[in-house]
């Protein structure tokens, strides 16, 4: 329970985190000019308005003056016929200039001004509104929690990275990667982008990436892989990619912001359809590889502890998730072979989500598996061991019978020697199977049964009539003290406070 509470105190301070950042945002995005109307007493609209960005006061008191403003100024007039056009509450044609306008001027605040709000409800200036006005809906906003929960997750994981550890290394900048491209996203659907320019091309360079990162990631924690130097031949992509985006990297916000808005001098649907192929192609190779890498040393590994297994297989249903998921929004993105269809749009986003947040909770609840050695210890451990795959397995099924069954582990007196006895081997084998096929040691499998046993008596004992001691020895402990021990090095904290919690 203790560690449930922390959980939930850490999303907690990131949620108010987020919220900050995000009220921080909306600060310069919604102070917007405003429009006071003047009506000369005729049937011609009147309006004063103070350019701020160029302290120019426009004053369009009769028709006359309003086509001087637009020989004078063509971008003016998109302005000024836009707000007439929504004072006639022809939502039509007001649409067409607030475009026009935000186009020639590149102000895209321009459609959050309050004179359009006799148009607010009509289908063409909604079509508007989602194209330019920031979004900030709930999806975002979890793009931009899960963006923030990744970049935690990084220094986290580099922080405890204190002995060089690669394959942490990898991991770690393969959460990095994917925050930083669904921050990229995040920006991309919420409109921010037109507000921050710099944004532009965040996440292009790790394009390449992802699939080279995973993949060596994956062999070092199968195979113990010592990287050489023709491995570089992997960042070739990469390096392609990186020269031809650098360029847009030192481009102004108002050339970054044309571009967005596809005005600029640069089109850059043929880069994007580029990275696509390239970055799909990528992706398919490399999880190809990791998938061949699963069935023929992963998945009929019966020495394999099922912790080691559980997470090696879960990155490869991740990963083939998100190419076949990243497949369809490519598809949706750069052609029209797939229509925009919500949902398809953001399985890929979700899945690239949710890889971040997995990782990041299994960094929480089992940090040794970004331990140095944790996935190499046992290729060497019992190298020499005669033990063979199906008699371990064999051993295995016998052990769980033991423990599920018979409930040896009641016995207060059990031992390594007395398990192995009834298991019908030696000490070394038992051992072996335990901490190959559980991951724990002897007397760490024992008393998980046990303490699974006395959550599960705590929590039917609905009359509260069983004392802590008499639930220990019921389960196969020799004295409260070890019973304690043993329940708060499981649930982070003592059996008295989680009888309390459960009465609260």
């Amino acid at each position: 329970m203790r560690a449930l509470v922390n959980i939930k105190v850490k999303l907690r301070n990131a949620l108010l985190f987020v919220m900050f950042i995000t009220s921080s945002l909306f600060s310069g995005i919604y102070a917007e000019e405003s429009l006071p109307e003047i009506y000369d007493g005729n049937s011609n609209l009147g309006y004063t308005f103070k350019e701020d960005s160029f302290s120019i006061y426009y004053s369009i008191i009769n028709d006359n003056v309003y086509n001087q403003n637009i020989g004078v100024d063509s971008t003016q007039s998109f302005r000024w016929k836009a707000i007439e056009y929504a004072q006639n509450n022809d939502a039509e044609n007001a649409s067409i200039y607030i475009e026009k306008y935000i186009k020639s001027s590149l102000h895209v605040g321009f459609v959050n001004n309050d004179v359009f709000d006799v148009i607010s409800e009509s289908k063409e200036f909604k079509v508007l509104q989602e194209k330019y006005k920031t979004n900030f809906s709930t999806i975002n906003l979890f793009y931009l929690f899960t963006a923030l929960i990744g970049f935690f997750v990084f220094i986290v994981l580099n922080l405890k990275n204190n002995k060089n550890n690669s394959s942490t290394t990898l991991i770690s900048f393969f959460v990095l990667m994917h925050s930083v491209f669904i921050l990229d996203l995040f920006f991309f659907l919420s409109t921010l982008r037109y507000s921050y320019p710099h944004t532009f091309l965040i996440s292009i360079t790790f394009s390449f990436l992802y699939g080279p990162v995973i993949y060596f990631y994956y062999k070092k924690i199968v195979f113990n892989y010592k990287f050489r130097k023709i491995d570089l031949l992997h960042l070739i992509p990469t390096l392609i990619i990186v020269f031809v985006a650098t360029p847009y990297y030192f481009y102004s916000a108002t050339d970054k912001l044309g571009i967005m808005l596809e005005v600029g001098y640069q089109n850059t649907k043929p880069l994007f359809g580029y990275v696509f192929i390239v970055k799909l192609t990528s992706l398919i190779i490399y999880t190809s590889l990791i998938i061949r890498i699963y069935y023929q040393k992963v998945k009929n590994n019966t020495k394999l502890a099922l912790v080691k297994m559980k997470w090696q297989k879960g990155i490869v249903f991740l990963v083939s998730s998100y190419v076949v998921f990243y497949c369809i929004y490519g598809l949706i993105i750069v052609s029209n072979v797939i229509p925009r269809i919500e949902i398809l749009f953001h399985l890929q986003i979700v899945t690239m989500a949710v890889m971040v947040l997995y990782i990041g909770y299994k960094a929480y609840i089992n940090p040794k598996l970004f331990s140095i050695g944790y996935f190499e210890e046992n290729l060497n451990k019992y190298k020499k061991s005669g033990l063979t795959s199906s008699f371990s397995q064999d051993l295995r099924n016998r052990l769980v019978y033991l423990l599920e069954v018979e409930k040896i582990y009641r016995q207060n007196n059990i031992s390594l020697e007395v398990l192995s006895n009834k298991l019908d081997t030696n000490r070394h084998n038992t051992s072996q199977v335990i901490n190959e096929h559980f991951d724990l040691n002897f007397f760490e499998l024992i008393n998980k049964f046990r303490i699974e046993e006395a959550l599960e008596i705590i929590n039917n004992d609905t009359h509260k009539n069983m004392n802590i001691i008499d639930i220990a020895y019921e389960v196969g402990f020799n004295n409260k003290v070890t019973f304690n021990k043993s329940f708060k090095k499981l649930l982070s904290q003592t059996p008295s406070q989680y009888i309390a919690a459960l009465s609260a």
